[in-house]
């Protein structure tokens, strides 16, 4: 392979703050707006040009693992972002589930940026971090404004694939590809018969499992369902496996791949559909579904033998799906911090959890949770008159702020 050397450069510091919240999915909107809720000079770093991450641009419009199977244990931001969408009638409650509207979702975290004076930078990524004494000292950012300089006292990577960990050369785990679960691209489709495409399938399950694996699309995850609007439905079937999101020439051959798949599951399923006859693609999702990618290795590995323990450092509850039973998991605080980085720290499906477990805390509410309680523990942390060490917060001062923020630790 040919290399070329690229020169020093000087980059400008374009700004300075207490906390810096790297990705602007749920994790990220969570956590940046903890932290501005708990006094925190607080900006937000999104590569696209809104915030939701797969919640809007991934279309994955239904917030799943809200409950235990019998009360809600993810509350606190998460529950806010329900009330905005309840006040401007774009969600509707689906069993234990929420489904919302994308659009909508957008203007929301929009409105908790704007509210809570959080700097947001869209169109924006990271793409180094300059290491300093077992601290993130900068990090660097790029976009068509060019490359720049992010400092903070505290840094939180909600980028969903452990981005910071790659830079910062700590230790991460990632399945090999073809242990990966698959990406998927989202779709929604417009002019259906809801009511009649859901008794065809119903009634025809083999025959609709046939079409999906004649188009070589796995049928171990995902599915359908009608959105808030008339004569439209998402459906989330369209999968790639082997892809490894963290490789862009994996990403590029997925969205190819799954763009064409979608035109000719249209198609076949004008043909074969009862209610279908005149659907039409309104729109596939702008940024490729990802479950899976790195996860850190953290103070605490998150393991099917803690399902039943109590932590001293609980921040958070998760859906406990191990027995396929009711019930949660506490979520310790231990898996959002490292050994080696004191002003860092992971929020989202990037924490230290056993890849077994992952179906657990990768959904977008759990999601919500962890960043949420990163986003008090950065701010907390910098209010400490000495030396920032993020993993040397006051546990019970966290969990105090988090409770009273509406926050879910102990049930």
């Amino acid at each position: 392979m040919n290399y070329i050397i690229e020169g020093a450069q000087e980059l400008s510091v374009v700004g300075e703050y207490d906390v810096a919240v790297f990705g602007g999915g749920p994790a990220g909107v969570a956590a940046a707006t903890a932290a501005a809720k708990t006094g925190a000079k607080t900006t937000i770093i999104e590569r696209y040009g809104y915030l939701g991450g797969q919640a809007t641009g991934g279309l994955v419009i239904l917030l799943v693992g809200l409950t235990d199977g019998k009360e809600q244990i993810i509350k606190g931001i998460c529950k806010d972002t329900i009330k905005k969408l309840k006040q401007v009638s774009r969600i509707e409650r689906i069993g234990p589930h929420i489904l919302f509207d994308p659009e909508a979702l957008k203007l929301v975290f929009d409105d908790f940026i704007t509210e809570n004076n959080i700097k947001p930078y869209y169109h924006t990524f990271l793409s180094n971090a300059v290491i300093y004494d077992n601290m993130v000292s900068a990090a660097v950012i790029d976009g068509k404004s060019g490359r720049g300089i992010i400092k903070a006292k505290v840094y939180i990577d909600a980028t969903g694939d452990g981005d910071f960990s790659k830079f910062c050369g700590l230790p991460f785990l990632q399945e090999k590809k073809e242990k990966l679960l698959p990406v998927t691209l989202g779709i929604r489709v417009g002019g259906l018969d809801t009511e009649k495409v859901k008794k065809y399938i119903n009634e025809n399950h083999e025959k609709y499992q046939n079409i999906l694996k004649d188009l070589n699309l796995s049928n171990l995850m995902g599915g359908w369902i009608p959105t808030l609007h008339k004569g439209e439905a998402w459906f989330n079937i369209v999968h790639a496996q082997n892809i490894d999101c963290t490789d862009t020439q994996d990403l590029t051959h997925a969205e190819i791949q799954t763009r064409k798949a979608v035109h000719k599951l249209i198609n076949i399923f004008q043909k074969e559909i009862e209610g279908f006859e005149n659907g039409y693609l309104i729109d596939t999702s702008a940024q490729m579904g990802v479950r899976d990618s790195r996860r850190i290795k953290g103070l605490h590995f998150f393991t099917k033998e803690d399902a039943d323990k109590n932590f001293d450092d609980a921040i958070a509850r998760a859906p406990n799906y191990i027995t396929g039973v009711q019930g949660s998991v506490q979520v310790p605080y231990g898996c959002m911090v490292t050994r080696k980085m004191n002003n860092l720290i992971f929020a989202g499906r990037c924490i230290s959890i056993d890849h077994e477990l992952f179906g657990m805390f990768r959904e977008i509410p759990c999601c919500m949770a962890t960043g949420h309680a990163a986003g008090v523990a950065a701010a907390l942390a910098c209010k400490d008159d000495t030396v920032i060490n993020i993993k040397k917060i006051d546990i019970s001062q966290l969990q105090g702020i988090l409770l009273e923020q509406g926050a879910v630790i102990w049930i």
